[in-house]
């Protein structure tokens, strides 16, 4: 079954995003923000996609125009949010959405991938 992308500036509730991924929807080259600064996962929180912040000469990061605009702040790399998703599901067949909160939360805190 072909499932359509994610799509960039689109507001995704954490768990629903979590259970699309996991699913089968794909997206390339994203990032996670949010309205305001997190410090930890929840299955409420609201999250948008777009695109990595480029590195300027000046080693500062550029962010996207849509994340400027709408004053939101770096939740989560994609690859690491992926990595931390795909960590999960190896330990477990079946995780539970409170499974991949801690993950997300353990690897916000640790750096580091959690031992279910």
């Amino acid at each position: 079954m072909w499932m359509s992308p994610l799509k960039y500036r689109k507001a995704y509730i954490l768990d629903d995003l979590i259970s699309k991924i996991m699913s089968g929807y794909k997206k390339d080259n994203f990032c996670l923000y949010t309205k305001e600064y997190e410090s930890s996962a929840r299955t409420d929180l609201i999250c948008y996609l777009d695109i990595y912040p480029v590195i300027s000469d000046d080693d500062e990061e550029i962010y996207p125009e849509f994340v400027v605009n709408n004053s939101l702040e770096l939740f989560f790399y994609g690859e690491q949010f992926l990595d931390v998703l795909r960590n999960i599901s190896v330990q477990k067949e079946n995780p539970s959405m409170e499974e991949f909160m801690a993950g997300l939360n353990f690897y916000l805190e640790n750096d580091n991938f959690i031992d279910l």
